[in-house]
């Protein structure tokens, strides 16, 4: 089933990068093939980027909203009965004191704001403009323009046999695309790019399914009374009692925008909280940095720029997810439940995706003769 899939998928994308380039223009082959790859990996990292979104448009057509409401605050009220019975439930002190002792809430709310989704983004270009330069230097563009039949195939585009109603077209090898070694080390930087990809995608498809079954009301809109989504029902619980929390953004504000903004209330679902897409996506970032530079390089002197700049990049990413995990906290918009709970969901993900690279380069460790089959440069 899945290689028939495979070939089908395989298939569309030959009559797509046929039909724009033409049949017997292999370098415009080679551009539309690499366009193609872009587009549909910007539109599955966009798409990616929108499940709370998603998860809010989801909620918001199919339930009513005062059930949705109910369901978060029971959800809600579980988690703060783990978290008193385990000794985990220190946000509304860690906050009293956060306010009495440090304050900055315009940088704190900022920061909850604005860096989760800048980091993330910078990360998954960085990656994606890596695989891309990785590819261009592979294409062999001087053979391509002169549409010679190589003796042997080229190193990363080789002719596919032609079907009946086509002529020859170049394709990428497919030891470009497919997974050969399951040490990250020794992966291509095409193939490292889809690893890193695979987690991150899981990861906030996995967090999506939370949003949408395990909706959960955030610490701050516990004693929130006069709160009103865009179509002017309540979201808080108005436990005036039991809880103190203090909305910060929506006391203090932030630089870039506010709950009140009709925009976020709009798109934004208030109740997704479980587990902490913050604390997946900044942890993603710190390992994939990790797995990218390394351990510190044994031949750099401690006299040199590059190991301390390498050090501090290396440290920093390994105090990013830190620094955000205390950030969500002390905003009252996560319970430390929910960036625990992310924290395993991108274990899981890296797990799921690191089985598989093992178990497709077992598999392919018996293929006896390579296939030059795959259809774009991918």
């Amino acid at each position: 089933m899945k290689r028939r899939f495979s070939f089908l998928f395989r298939q569309l994308r030959r009559k797509i990068v046929v039909g724009v380039a033409g049949p017997a223009n292999h370098q415009r082959q080679a551009v539309v093939g690499l366009a193609l790859l872009a587009l549909t990996e910007v539109a599955l990292l966009a798409l990616t980027f929108c499940t709370n979104f998603l998860s809010a448009y989801i909620h918001n057509t199919l339930e009513i909203f005062h059930d949705f409401r109910l369901r978060a605050l029971h959800n809600a009220l579980a988690i703060v009965s783990f978290e008193r019975s385990s000794g985990l439930f220190f946000e509304q002190p860690l906050q009293r004191w956060h306010d009495a002792y440090l304050g900055g809430w315009s940088f704190w709310n900022t920061y909850y704001a604005g860096v989760h989704p800048a980091v993330t983004v910078i990360f998954l270009v960085f990656i994606l403009v890596r695989m891309f330069g990785w590819k261009l230097t592979r294409v062999n563009w001087k053979r391509l323009n002169e549409g010679a039949q190589p003796l042997s195939p080229p190193p990363d585009y080789a002719p596919v046999a032609p079907e009946p109603t086509s002529s020859t077209y170049y394709a990428s090898d497919a030891a470009s695309a497919i997974v050969t070694r399951a040490s990250f080390a020794d992966m291509s930087p095409a193939q490292q790019y889809r690893f890193l990809r695979s987690v991150w995608v899981l990861s906030a498809w996995l967090s999506f399914i939370g949003f949408l079954f395990v909706p959960t009301m955030p610490p701050r809109l516990l004693p929130v009374c006069d709160f009103l989504n865009a179509a002017g029902a309540n979201v808080g619980a108005c436990l005036t009692t039991e809880f103190s929390f203090v909305d910060t953004i929506g006391a203090h504000g932030s630089l870039l925008w506010d709950w009140n903004d009709e925009s976020v209330k709009t798109l934004n679902n208030p109740y997704a909280a479980f587990p902490s897409q913050h604390t997946i996506f900044a942890a993603w970032c710190a390992m994939t940095w990790i797995m990218l530079v390394g351990p510190a390089s044994s031949t750099l002197s401690l006299r040199s720029p590059r190991y301390w700049l390498r050090a501090l990049l290396r440290w920093g990413s390994i105090a990013y997810p830190m620094v955000t995990v205390y950030c969500i906290v002390v905003t009252a918009n996560h319970y430390i439940s929910d960036a625990l709970v992310g924290l395993i969901v991108l274990a899981i993900s890296y797990a799921c995706v690191r089985l598989y690279y093992l178990y497709q380069s077992r598999r392919q460790s018996y293929d006896i003769v390579p296939t030059f089959t795959t259809m774009l440069p991918y």
